[in-house]
């Protein structure tokens, strides 16, 4: 996949990681036409190099609403399992299979005066379903904000 990629396509892709531009922005700042990031964005689509997504984050704080972060590790042959699990909870709004401190890290969003019941429900979930635990490590009260990532 890296040899279809040339200069110009790295230099898209580093600018799309870095926030949200128009195909307009994008050429001016690569010094090309509109019409060539539009053909190179579908040409990496294609590829499967990007995917195109529109998504939003709401401010929890206003909602009522807790974000929270969990760390959590399992026997290995029980991640697969855990993760259809997981996959199927409301709650769960983001899900990602680590390779460090932890087996798996997963956001959730539940009610501010919860969140408690939603780490407990959630635990007693898994161990319900034979998964053991060996650690489960949280973080609460959380807001995401996207931060701009350009050199200054």
């Amino acid at each position: 996949m890296k040899e279809s990629m040339d200069d110009l396509d790295y230099k898209i892709m580093r600018l799309i990681t870095s926030g949200v531009h128009s195909y307009d922005e994008l050429a001016h700042a690569c010094n090309v036409g509109r019409n060539t990031v539009y053909r190179r964005i579908n040409r990496l689509e294609k590829i499967g190099v990007l995917t195109k997504r529109i998504g939003a984050l709401p401010n929890f704080e206003k909602l009522g609403l807790s974000a929270v972060i969990m760390g959590i590790n399992i026997n290995t042959e029980d991640i697969d399992r855990t993760v259809a699990f997981l996959k199927r909870q409301s709650q769960v709004k983001f899900l990602w299979k680590t390779y460090g401190t932890h087996d798996l890290v997963v956001a959730i969003i539940c009610d501010k005066g919860d969140v408690g019941t939603c780490i407990y429900n959630l635990r007693n979930a898994l161990e319900k379903l034979g998964i053991a635990v060996q650690s489960f490590d949280i973080s609460t009260s959380i807001s995401w904000e996207k931060i701009d990532l350009t050199p200054y």
